[in-house]
């Protein structure tokens, strides 16, 4: 395999630098981006046609460079144009609204205690009048009939900004938000008025009705309930009624995958045609109408799930495998996987930060790089062992490019991986080859019960067994992390790996020991960091109080009337992350309004209760958390009494920031 043969690959990495790029640089305005874009590339276009043949030499380096240079420039002026903070009209410019006009995007969600729903501003009413603005918002109602999209709403009262964490190296939801241009909340509870009712275009409204009523045939003949979530989620691409147990068992697996509609769903229908109509050996205008109505298809079904970045990849990337089989019958998945991925990013550049969108191409960057190097271990002689054997190669293939991406954002390894794709992968393709005629058929009851049937239980086995790995001792390793430069590293050394197994050069065995030796040292420095650490994190919780103190490496912590939901998503990120889980007591002493603290360096720190904040806070270095970072403040500044986030007391630490 050359790098060169993939021009769409190069392409891809210089244009997605340019957007990873650009929120370094700050909020830029696009229009100098585009001229010098428009600069680069009327220099390569001249070059081009004055090329001469005693020019060759210097040619080979100039265009490559310019070319490159326009991509590059081109990932950061499209990341601009798509930065609501250069639009004049968004919400983020806004202030003094008493209300706005908007239209409902999405269909309720139910919440713990509230309905969720996405509406899309088009006015907004200020102490100078209504004018015109636009902006999505995530609202909370409590009304008693559903909003269905395409109803407008006149809603009384401000949105307000998604709130970043309180807390260190929490769950960022803002930040999640942002990644689908969402900004803002709102519990509107019952303050709007419903003024109508704009008409949906024929596609969109067909969909959702076309999806509402599959969900309705789902729950008709599908008798589980634990079958009809899974139901809905594989074949559907709806979880949003999934439970917490049901997720939690899949994720514990290793088998969430298969809930969430990609490339694996999209590749049994895509194989599905291929099986049984053999394009391959179709000639002409037949094949290239049999591709198209194939790309239809793929569509169609990616729309009825929802278009998640997964299954736009899916569907985008076999789009171009198709218009690639038009020409020849075995085309590079290389060119057309970058092309869908640069696609995707053009139409929407800051899809490269979502994580169904990394996990998605890196698993199939796994399957096609290492998959096969892995089966030439052993070719088993069976053809029923050959089928467990490529299933169990795939997983691995997978595993070895995801885990890095699932332990720096989740914290888990699912240790019986390689078994629930056993069970997850050929259920998957069991329930698929069941569920799409059913859902085809589901008008006609006579076809639809019996294929319902067939599918309940094929669902039920499928849960069965995932639910039983669950139980097995040591089912996943949790409380991991890897910071980004130990996941590059990670991912730079097996790179490296596959290509001294490909062509077994000596300097790229040298790069093999430079990745180890680089990633020795980065966790060497990591523990060097933490031994040198003396410092009181004060936490920001709803209710009790929590400390945790850092000292030589080691943990102290108190906790007092903690809520477990608080503790796993306010506290235990910060410790998996920097401090360590296992810790010793923190002593503490309540007295009235203040706590004393013995702590283990032989100083005594008093805090008020009310405020967290020390009575003395001479020769200490104050730290409040915003913004995803550690900012030292002076408590004197402090406009309340209790800090609305994290506090960090650093005791003469060589390094005061984490």
């Amino acid at each position: 395999m050359k790098f060169n043969e993939f021009p769409f690959v190069r392409y891809t990495v210089f244009f997605v630098s340019g957007v990873l790029l650009y929120p370094h640089l700050g909020p830029l305005e696009p229009s100098p981006f585009f001229i010098y874009l428009l600069l680069s590339w009327a220099v390569f276009t001249v070059l081009s046609a004055a090329y001469r043949p005693a020019f060759r030499k210097p040619y080979y380096f100039v265009m490559p460079v310019l070319a490159y240079a326009s991509l590059f420039l081109a990932g950061i002026w499209v990341a601009a144009i798509n930065d609501v903070n250069n639009d004049p009209q968004h919400l983020f410019h806004q202030e003094d609204i008493s209300g706005y006009l908007a239209e409902v995007k999405e269909l309720d969600q139910q919440k713990a205690r509230s309905i969720g729903n996405l509406l899309e501003v088009s006015a907004i009413e200020t102490t100078t009048g209504w004018k015109g603005a636009n902006g999505k918002i995530q609202v909370y109602h409590r009304s008693d009939k559903a909003l269905e999209p395409g109803t407008v709403l006149l809603v009384s009262g401000a949105p307000q900004r998604i709130s970043p964490p309180k807390n260190p190296e929490t769950f960022d939801y803002a930040a999640f938000m942002a990644g689908k241009q969402i900004y803002f909340s709102h519990f509107i509870d019952t303050a709007f008025i419903v003024l109508g009712k704009e008409e949906l275009s024929v596609w969109y409204g067909g969909i959702l009705k076309l999806r509402q009523y599959l969900e309705l045939k789902i729950a008709e003949y599908v008798q589980d309930e634990a079958a009809v979530q899974i139901a809905k989620a594989l074949l559907l691409g709806q979880k949003a009624d999934l439970d917490e147990e049901i997720g939690e068992a899949y994720a514990t697996a290793g088998a969430m995958h298969i809930l969430a509609v990609s490339g694996l769903h999209v590749g049994i229908i895509y194989g599905f045609f291929f099986l049984f109509f053999k394009p391959h050996q179709m000639r002409g205008y037949k094949r290239a109408v049999f591709l198209a109505m194939v790309v239809v298809l793929i569509w169609f079904y990616a729309a009825i799930t929802g278009l998640s970045p997964s299954v736009l990849r899916a569907a985008t990337m076999f789009t171009f495998i198709s218009m690639a089989q038009i020409k020849s019958r075995n085309p590079s998945i290389f060119n057309p996987l970058a092309l869908s991925a640069l696609v995707l990013l053009v139409y929407d550049p800051f899809l490269v930060y979502a994580v169904g969108f990394q996990l998605s191409y890196t698993a199939l960057l796994g399957i096609l790089l290492f998959q096969p190097m892995i089966a030439k271990l052993w070719y088993p002689e069976e053809k029923w062992l050959n089928y467990l054997w490529d299933i169990i190669t795939v997983g691995i293939a997978a595993q070895l490019a995801t885990f890095p991406l699932a332990i720096h954002y989740f914290n888990v390894f699912p240790t019986y991986f390689m078994l629930s794709n056993l069970l997850a992968i050929p259920g998957a393709f069991v329930i698929m080859s069941l569920g799409i005629p059913f859902l085809l058929f589901s008008a006609f009851p006579l076809l639809a019960t019996g294929m319902g049937y067939l599918l309940d239980v094929a669902l039920q086995l499928l849960n069965a067994g995932i639910f039983s790995l669950q139980h097995l001792p040591f089912a996943k390793i949790d409380q991991i992390y890897f910071q980004l430069p130990e996941m590059i590293l990670i991912w730079a050394f097996l790179f490296f790996v596959y290509l001294l197994v490909e062509t077994r050069k000596k300097p790229v065995l040298i790069l093999v020991f430079v990745t180890l030796f680089l990633l020795s040292g980065f966790r060497v420095y990591k523990t060097f960091l933490k031994i040198n650490q003396n410092y009181l994190v004060i936490y920001r919780l709803e209710g009790g109080m929590a400390l945790d103190y850092t000292y030589r490496g080691n943990l102290y912590s108190m906790a007092w009337q903690v809520k477990p939901d608080e503790f796993n998503y306010e506290i235990l990120p910060h410790r998996i992350k920097v401090t360590g889980t296992s810790g010793k007591f923190l002593v503490v002493r309540d007295k009235g309004s203040l706590l004393y603290l013995e702590l283990p360096c032989g100083r005594r720190l008093t805090l008020d209760k009310d405020s967290r904040l020390p009575t003395d806070g001479r020769e200490l270095e104050m730290h409040l958390w915003e913004a995803g970072n550690w900012q030292v403040f002076d408590p004197t500044d402090m406009p309340t009494a209790l800090p609305q986030a994290a506090i960090k007391i650093s005791f003469n630490n060589r390094r005061p920031f984490l």
